[in-house]
């Protein structure tokens, strides 16, 4: 009689749920520390250009308009003063230049007056006696200050502007070209001493005769904005340090954790350490701290893969070892033997054993390629149900020769029980299901090969009537090698388990974890027997 027992649904064991367990949800702290500390002191310049810009643009642009209202004042007077009204147009140049020194109070600009053949004839700087005023440079070595360079990097930048632009005295010329033509010209250009200034140049005009150009000059606008880009200095000094800092951060925050994590991993590939010692580095909530989890999770995988080949290389020996003693023990007293039967028996038994190593070879060796062979296939979407009606069919003949009915049952005909998973695994899985079956089926039995859907996931139960399995096997079942023959089958029964090496239960249940599925078994609480249950994700 069947034991009667159920069970609930194991778990994962602690190995295949190590990584999902430590594994927390954390955010994107180094990512936003890059972003940070990367912008931070480009913003700093881009918003003291910001604030520059406009300051240069607004200045200039008054100081344009003030000289355009002074010069149109100043070339109406030179026009109804000194061009005589009693003969050609012409410009006076006497009367012109005492105009010129009378009205010119503007601090700051030069004005100069040209006639109509571009001759200079006035220039407010020679007229008031100004001299230009330069501070010499300190007598001997002095230590290099932070302004006095970058002032000369913006002289020499200077020069160079000046230098790939045009000649300041052609610029000259051209604008008062321009103006002869009766247009008042406005431009920002650099003069012959190589100082940046703001030009208004006015026609001197009777009528609408031109007799001659008045041009305005200011470099006050370039002295302020040598002063706002000396202000600006701070602004580069501090995206300078918040870079510097940004850098050293960066190099705190993900170098040093990464160089930890290398020689943690390095520790244990030298064998100096089973797993990663990386606790500290795991408890960061961020991207180090989900580097550090993958890493401890796959060396703890890693570990105990080289655990369980340790262990079934030992369980190999052992398997194989047995028969072979039997075979070399039966080989030693064949020459020995006296009558046909003893004869007969001793060879019986070195073709049996000769046999069971030839299974479990060739079942270490599948056991053996079944990881690359799972990770080469590749998943398609197919219909569970097909292929359980497949199974019945296939079985069925197999069943009747051991006088054994195969019951394919659906829940839903319509539900054809779609998954997304390796065919040829999951027809393996269910192979060994039903060898497994078969082999502890009485006469006269039944195996019932079901297919139902609960929720998100698609399931397939293996059922037989034969004796159940007691319930503290219920697990070790699955482990590789395991063999457990019941005194409640017959004699057909003992032949039929002793066929099998012990690894199809266990490869079956690989194949399942592989594809993100579980695969368990219970005692039948309706009748003796024992109840395999495939577990899938629905596609």
């Amino acid at each position: 009689m069947g034991l009667g027992i159920a069970i609930k649904k194991p778990k994962h064991n602690a190995t295949e749920s190590f990584g999902k367990t430590q594994r927390r949800h954390r955010r994107g702290g180094i990512a936003g520390i890059i972003f940070i500390a990367n912008f931070a002191g480009i913003l700093i310049l881009v918003l003291g250009s910001l604030l520059f810009n406009e300051l240069r643009s607004g200045l200039t642009k008054a100081r344009m308009e003030a000289l355009r209202a002074q010069g149109s004042t100043i070339a109406s007077v030179i026009a109804e003063a000194a061009i005589p009204p009693d003969a050609l147009p012409a410009l006076d140049e006497m009367r012109a230049r005492a105009i010129l020194r009378q009205l010119t109070r503007e601090p700051g600009a030069r004005l100069r007056l040209f006639d109509r053949e571009l001759r200079p004839i006035a220039d407010s700087s020679v007229l008031d006696d100004t001299v230009e005023v330069r501070q010499l440079p300190p007598l001997g070595p002095a230590a290099p200050d932070v302004v006095d360079v970058a002032d000369r990097a913006v002289a020499n930048a200077r020069v160079f502007i000046q230098g790939a632009s045009d000649d300041p005295h052609k610029a000259l010329i051209r604008e008062i070209s321009t103006a002869l033509q009766g247009q008042v010209v406005q431009s920002e250009r650099f003069d012959e001493n190589g100082r940046r200034v703001v030009s208004v140049t006015v026609p001197i005009q009777r009528i609408r005769a031109v007799v001659g150009v008045l041009t305005l000059e200011s470099s006050d606008v370039s002295e302020i904005v040598d002063a706002e880009r000396r202000a600006l200095y701070p602004f580069i000094l501090s995206a300078i340090l918040v870079t510097a800092l940004s850098a050293t951060l960066l190099a705190w925050s993900i170098a040093v954790p990464l160089r930890r994590l290398a020689a943690a991993a390095d520790d244990v590939r030298r064998g100096r350490a089973q797993a990663l010692g990386a606790d500290k580095l795991r408890q960061r909530p961020d991207e180090i701290g989900d580097l550090a989890d993958a890493l401890a999770a796959m060396t703890q995988t890693l570990q105990d893969r080289i655990n369980a080949n340790e262990s079934f290389a030992a369980d190999v020996a052992h398997e194989i070892k047995n028969p072979l003693a039997a075979i070399r023990n039966a080989a030693e007293l064949l020459p020995r033997a006296t009558s046909e039967e003893s004869k007969a028996k001793l060879e019986s038994i070195i073709l049996s054993d000769a046999r069971r190593v030839d299974r479990l070879v060739t079942d270490i060796a599948n056991a053996s390629r079944l990881d690359a062979e799972l990770a080469r296939a590749s998943q398609k979407k197919f219909a569970m149900a097909d292929m359980i009606d497949d199974m019945g069919r296939v079985y069925a003949s197999i069943a009747h020769a051991h006088q054994v009915k195969i019951i394919v049952q659906h829940t839903d005909e319509t539900d054809r029980l779609l998954v997304s998973a390796r065919e040829e695994a999951i027809s393996r899985v269910l192979t060994n299901l039903l060898d497994n079956a078969l082999s502890f089926s009485p006469a006269q039995a039944n195996i019932y090969l079901r297919g139902t859907r609960e929720h998100e996931k698609v399931c397939v139960q293996v059922e037989d009537e034969g004796p159940g399995i007691p319930q503290e096997a219920l697990q070790s079942v699955f482990k590789r090698f395991y063999t457990h023959r019941p005194t409640s089958v017959g004699e057909e029964g003992q032949a039929a388990f002793g066929k099998h090496s012990g690894l199809g239960l266990a490869i079956a249940r690989q194949i399942a974890e592989s594809h993100g599925g579980i695969l368990w078994v219970e005692n039948r609480t309706e009748g003796q027997g024992a109840r395999f249950v495939l577990e899938l994700p629905a596609a």
